[in-house]
């Protein structure tokens, strides 16, 4: 009888246990894969720059609708590096990471050179964005939305 009296308050203690993350942490990591991630896009690296992304990420663009899946994203990742003059690069700016430390988000500021004539001259237009992360069964960090708009105000993004 007595045993039985004990199991609330080992219940409780296992419910109220700290197993609280370091959400500090675990934003820095967000903040260096959004780097990498970018220098990736900068190298044209197609198999790199897809292995961020989620199987079921979806990318929201300006103007266009939502790409939704590895396979679109994949194809309009190669088809973009093929097009002469055409550039992108982020920057993150901020990061958070919930305290169940498996969603988290990054704030950017990106840019994208393309094209505007057949003469190679080029334009770049620079947004903001937000890159909403998801931590897989596995443990790493995946990145599962991908949204961002023009921002007249940016001419840099440093």
């Amino acid at each position: 009888m007595k045993k039985l009296f004990l199991i609330p308050f080992i219940m409780l203690s296992y419910c109220c246990a700290d197993n609280s993350i370091d959400q500090n942490a675990e934003a820095e990591k967000l903040m260096e894969l959004s780097k990498e991630w970018s220098e990736a896009a900068m190298e044209r690296n197609v198999e790199k720059v897809s292995s961020y992304w989620a199987d079921d990420a979806i990318i929201m663009s300006p103007d266009e609708p939502a790409m939704k899946g590895i396979p679109a994203i994949r194809q309009m990742v190669e088809e973009s590096m093929q097009i002469p003059g055409f550039e992108v690069r982020w920057e993150p700016q901020e990061a958070f990471v919930s305290k169940g430390g498996d969603l988290g988000y990054v704030l950017i500021k990106n840019y994208f050179k393309i094209p505007i004539d057949t003469l190679g001259n080029t334009t770049t237009i620079y947004n903001k964005g937000v890159e909403i992360w998801k931590k897989q069964s596995d443990g790493q960090w995946k990145n599962v939305v991908d949204i961002y708009n023009g921002d007249p105000s940016i001419n840099s993004i440093k």
